[in-house]
C-alpha cells in the first residue's frame, strides 16, 4: 500500500517510540552477551580477555552515545499533532564533523596498536625457550600428536578424541600442520585459534597455568565430519607427565590413519555402518596411543 502523498513542506510520520527502543535494547543485549568469554587458562588468554573486555567498553561507550542521542531526537523533535511544517534545514557545521570523524580514527588506532601488542606476545612466547616440542597434525577425521624428543605419538579418530599431555606452568610449542584439507586448533579457554594448513607448517606456544582437562576441536569446516574432530590437552604435574610418557613409550599401534585425500570418505572407525557420505553414525574409535615410527 502506497504511502499518501505529502505536499510541499509536510513532513513524513515518524516511527514510533516503541520502534527504536526495542532494537536498542536488543542491540544493548546483544553486546553484554558477546562479552562472555571462557575462563582463561594461559597468559596469552588473559592477555586475550582484557583486550576484549576493552573492546567492549569502547562498543558499550558507542552504544550509549549513538543510542541515547537517537532516541533523544526522536523523543525531542518527533511529530506532534498539528505540526506538519518541516524545520529549518541546517546545511552541516565543520567542526561537529571534524570531531564525530576523528574520534572513531584515533578509536580504531587505539585498538589497532592494542591488537598487534597482543599478537606480539604469542610470537614471544614462540620465541621464548620452550619445555615441550609437539608436532600437531590435523587430518579428516582425526588429530595426531608426535612428541619428536620422546617417541611418543598419540592420535584418534572421533569422539572423544586423543588426550595430548602437556605439563603445567611450561612453555609448550606447538607445530601445526593439516595432511588433507585446512582444518584449526582450537580450545576454547586458551582464547585461540590457529590453522592447520596443508603443505605448510604453523607455529605458536603457550603455557597452562591451571591442571585441568580442557576439550578442543577443529574449528575450521573441513567436511561432513568436521564436528567429530574433538580432542584434549591434559595439563598436569611434571612428575605426572614424565610419567605419561615413560607409561606410553613404547605402546603397539591401535589405530591406522587414513591416507590423506581431498576425498576423503567416512572411514569405517568415524561411520562402521555409512554406505554414503551423509550417513549419521556415532563414531566408535577410541583415542589410541603409539611409538613414532
Amino acid at each position: 500500500m502506497s504511502q499518501p502523498s505529502l505536499g510541499p513542506g509536510r513532513m513524513a510520520p515518524r516511527p514510533s517510540v516503541a520502534a527504536v527502543v526495542r532494537p536498542a535494547l536488543l542491540t544493548i543485549a546483544a553486546v553484554a552477551v558477546a562479552g562472555c568469554l571462557p575462563t582463561a587458562v594461559t597468559p596469552q588468554g588473559r592477555e586475550v580477555t582484557q583486550l576484549y573486555q576493552v573492546f567492549l567498553a569502547i562498543a558499550a561507550v558507542v552504544v550509549v552515545i549513538v543510542l541515547g542521542l537517537t532516541i533523544f531526537a526522536i523523543l525531542r523533535y518527533r511529530g506532534r499533532a498539528g505540526d506538519d511544517e518541516l524545520p529549518a534545514q541546517v546545511h552541516g557545521n565543520l567542526r561537529y564533523e571534524a570531531v564525530w570523524t576523528g574520534i572513531p580514527i584515533i578509536t580504531v588506532a587505539v585498538l589497532f596498536v592494542l591488537t598487534v601488542l597482543v599478537l606480539n606476545s604469542f610470537d614471544s612466547e614462540v620465541r621464548a625457550t620452550s619445555g615441550v616440542d609437539i608436532r600437531v597434525t590435523g587430518f579428516r577425521w582425526g588429530w595426531r600428536f608426535v612428541y619428536p624428543g620422546d617417541d611418543v605419538r598419540v592420535e584418534g579418530i572421533g569422539a572423544p578424541g586423543p588426550e595430548v599431555y602437556v605439563p603445567v606452568g611450561e612453555n609448550v610449542h606447538i607445530t601445526l600442520t593439516g595432511a588433507d584439507v585446512i582444518h584449526a586448533f582450537f580450545v576454547p579457554q586458551f582464547l585461540f585459534k590457529k590453522d592447520a594448513i596443508p603443505g605448510h607448517e604453523n607455529q605458536f606456544a603457550f603455557t597452562v597455568d591451571e591442571p585441568g582437562r580442557y576439550g578442543g576441536q577443529c574449528a575450521e569446516f573441513c567436511g561432513i565430519y568436521h564436528s567429530r574432530m574433538p580432542f584434549t590437552v591434559v595439563a598436569v604435574t611434571r612428575p605426572e607427565y614424565e610419567a605419561w610418557l615413560a607409561a606410553h613409550r613404547g605402546a603397539s599401534p591401535s589405530l591406522t590413519t587414513p591416507d590423506a585425500s581431498l576425498t576423503t570418505a567416512a572411514p569405517p572407525q568415524i561411520a562402521p555402518e555409512a554406505t554414503g557420505p551423509y550417513e549419521s553414525v556415532e563414531p566408535t574409535v577410541q583415542p589410541s596411543v603409539t611409538t613414532t615410527p
